[in-house]
């Protein structure tokens, strides 16, 4: 029989310590606890994707590493290098669509520990493989995430983590604004709405998010 530890040492809760409890993305105005489960569901375009970005790009800067397990490889690196994110820091896992190989990959993650965020990015499969999926790897990612500084995060396209996501925010595209005339129009910008599905009381959220073709 194994020895329990009842201490810590001290090189490891300095690491611990080193971390904010929280990450909170001013320009949305939303905060994600670390070492919990948290989902971000939506239709496409509805402003998911432009979030965790953002989120990556923050931890990624500060010298964080982060992960994506990339289900049906629509990760765009580009688009996410151009949205700050360090890619040096940050680990691309491509699933080529297989949903078990998402799962294994992000069990795997989860157990390894040090990462910043994991995102399991399950946009692009359809609601019949996603509810082939057990409630019980939920819970157990839950479980694993406990006292750690990882953020778990999930997109897809409808809730998918039910009552084991400790946070859960459905988006909402609200208006769109384009610039230009006739045939050849350029996104401007669009506006989201977010709701929190777990804050009972806390009414909805407004996000702008802008384009920029600088570099196009």
């Amino acid at each position: 029989m194994g020895h329990l530890r009842l201490v810590k040492s001290l090189s490891h809760l300095k690491e611990e310590q080193s971390y904010a409890d929280e990450i909170l993305l001013e320009s949305a105005g939303l905060a994600f606890t670390r070492g919990c489960l948290a989902e971000i569901s939506g239709e496409p375009s509805s402003g998911k994707t432009s979030l965790v970005l953002s989120m990556l790009s923050k931890l990624t800067q500060e010298g964080e590493v982060c992960a994506v397990v990339d289900s049906c490889d629509s990760f765009d690196a580009r688009s996410a290098y151009l949205s700050g994110v360090a890619l040096e820091n940050l680990l691309w896992v491509k699933c080529g669509g297989e949903l078990e190989k998402a799962f294994m990959a992000a069990d795997y993650l989860v157990q390894a520990k040090g990462f910043g965020v994991i995102w399991l990015n399950l946009n692009g499969l359809s609601k019949r493989q996603l509810q082939r999926v057990p409630r019980t790897y939920w819970y157990r990612y839950r479980t694993r995430l406990k006292e750690t500084p990882t953020l778990f995060l999930v997109t897809a396209a409808e809730p998918v983590a039910g009552s084991a996501s400790q946070q859960s925010f459905q988006f909402s595209r609200e208006r769109t604004v384009w610039s230009g005339a006739g045939r050849f129009k350029l996104l401007r910008e669009f506006y989201v709405k977010m709701n929190s599905r777990k804050e009972l009381y806390a009414g909805p959220r407004q996000a702008k998010i802008e384009a920029d073709y600088t570099d196009v």
